[in-house]
């Protein structure tokens, strides 16, 4: 029996057919899911949870993954959390938050260290991160994008810095223009 007028389409047909098959009903919850979506379907899934950042190069572990976090991560966007949270799914889970990043009171509270620099009352909203491991040029504009799509749009990203984490001579990374020393201007 069809709920479908005589001029239907066969097309109509054909997926009120598909629709109605009580095996593909019981399929559709795990359609929703991170963990029991078939992979090839995760990129509609990313797209249907506003996955703000994805990369089609990840493992499908890391896919699952940040379509898992991204409701939470919408729950916290515009937040320093939102930021952290994102630069997780990045890669980078011990990365480092600085808040006004080129604000210091002379009240004794910050130490000259070059995390800092002198800003002034007008520069709150700025921040930067510090990163534990050296990153690409590359990956930078990645993570770049990824920061301006949960960030607060009224904060500004001062840079990223990885100077802690330097590269070495040890043969993992080359000087052909991949890396730079350690410190993204933005």
């Amino acid at each position: 029996m069809t709920l479908l007028p005589k001029n239907t389409t066969p097309l109509e047909r054909a997926l009120e057919k598909v629709l109605t098959n009580y095996e593909n009903e019981k399929q559709i919850p795990n359609l929703w899911s991170a963990q029991t979506c078939p992979k090839s379907l995760l990129p509609w899934l990313a797209w249907a949870n506003s996955v703000d950042d994805w990369e089609t190069d990840w493992s499908e572990q890391k896919k699952r993954a940040a379509i898992e976090e991204s409701i939470p991560i919408h729950e916290r966007k515009g937040t320093p959390q939102a930021v952290l949270d994102a630069l997780a799914i990045r890669g980078h889970p011990d990365a480092i938050l600085i808040e006004r990043a080129n604000y210091i009171k002379h009240n004794g509270e910050a130490t000259r260290n070059g995390l800092r620099r002198r800003g002034g009352p007008t520069q709150w909203a700025t921040f930067r991160i510090v990163l534990q491991r050296p990153i690409t040029i590359d990956q930078s504009q990645a993570i770049l994008r990824m920061i301006a799509s949960v960030k607060r749009n009224c904060c500004h990203l001062v840079d990223m810095d990885f100077t802690a984490a330097a590269l070495r001579h040890n043969g993992n990374a080359t000087r052909n223009g991949s890396y730079t020393r350690g410190l993204i201007t933005i």
